[in-house]
């Protein structure tokens, strides 16, 4: 598991202007702040689960009779949320780490 480094601000600053990662020069593509990740992360998720929406509307009307793209892109929707939940999670932890220690 790669762990991201810690950047100066005035990086981030610069990441931040750049919403995506194909535009940033090769040697930033490795420099990604925590917020740009658990962005792309929920934006996944919003992604996922609105397609889902879609096609539980087109099967509830009768325009679609694919159960089977259903159930696989409410999986992808599981695992997108369980991703963002993960990130938050850590990103709690390591805040209460970082209260936890004496100065």
């Amino acid at each position: 598991m790669f762990i991201e480094p810690i950047v100066p601000i005035k990086e981030i600053n610069e990441l931040t202007k750049v919403n995506d990662i194909s535009k940033l020069s090769n040697d930033k593509k490795n420099e990604l702040s925590f917020k740009s990740i658990f962005n792309n992360a929920l934006n996944n998720y919003i992604q996922a689960e609105s397609k889902v929406d879609k096609d539980i509307y087109e099967l509830s009307i009768g325009e679609s009779d694919d159960v089977h793209n259903l159930m696989i892109n409410t999986q992808k929707a599981e695992v997108s949320l369980d991703l963002v939940i993960q990130l938050r999670n850590k990103a709690l932890d390591a805040y209460n780490e970082i209260m936890r220690m004496g100065v």
